[in-house]
């Protein structure tokens, strides 16, 4: 029986789409994530990468902070991150430190967030801060309290942070199986064509 190759062409090729969007667009989803508040004059931005932080696993965390009365990006602010607490639940009081940050705390009990207007690799937007390393020493649900301090003024600002326990990569795992099942299409559809 005769087969056409241009139908399994085409079924192979929009296999292959649809996983390719699949894939970048759950990376895209990832990436695009964070949480916005306002606090006294400022509108601030914060993001972390990876997005879903897991315990003992190194991160970044970004803030964007923007002047709330006018868009404006705030350059040249101290900006402090202040030590994580866990949420409070039963037995715990809420004020056990979880963030690995103690290289570069200061006399307050913070680490200064370093603004980013550009870096080596890559321009970051005006306004924008960081600190890399963080992480956190168990799962649970976190607070995290920023400092600003500007010509604006002083405002202190809170953000839940999400730590889970590490776990499989899904996505990863999903690829490679759809690339596993779109290559034995094909070997599958070579093999028939040399008959």
């Amino acid at each position: 029986m005769y087969v056409s190759r241009k139908p399994i062409k085409k079924i192979l090729l929009s296999l292959s789409l649809l996983l390719l969007t699949l894939v970048f667009a759950t990376n895209t989803l990832a990436a695009s994530g964070g949480l916005e508040k306002d606090a006294g004059p400022y509108h601030v931005i914060m993001q972390t990468n990876p997005e879903s932080l897991m315990t003992n696993q190194a991160g970044t965390m970004t803030m964007i902070i923007k002047n709330k009365a006018t868009g404006q990006p705030v350059t040249g602010a101290k900006v402090m991150m202040m030590p994580s607490t866990m949420g409070g639940s039963a037995g715990n009081s809420g004020n056990m430190a979880g963030m690995d940050m103690s290289s570069g705390m200061d006399e307050q009990g913070g680490s200064p967030m370093q603004e980013q207007a550009s870096m080596s690799s890559m321009a970051m937007a005006p306004g924008t801060y960081m600190m890399e390393g963080m992480s956190f020493n168990q799962p649970g649900q976190w607070n995290q309290a920023i400092t600003i301090s500007s010509s604006l003024g002083n405002s202190t600002v809170n953000f839940p942070i999400t730590v889970g326990k590490p776990g499989p990569n899904y996505v990863l795992i999903g690829s490679v199986a759809g690339a596993v099942v779109i290559a034995g299409i094909l070997a599958a559809f070579l093999k028939k064509k040399k008959r």
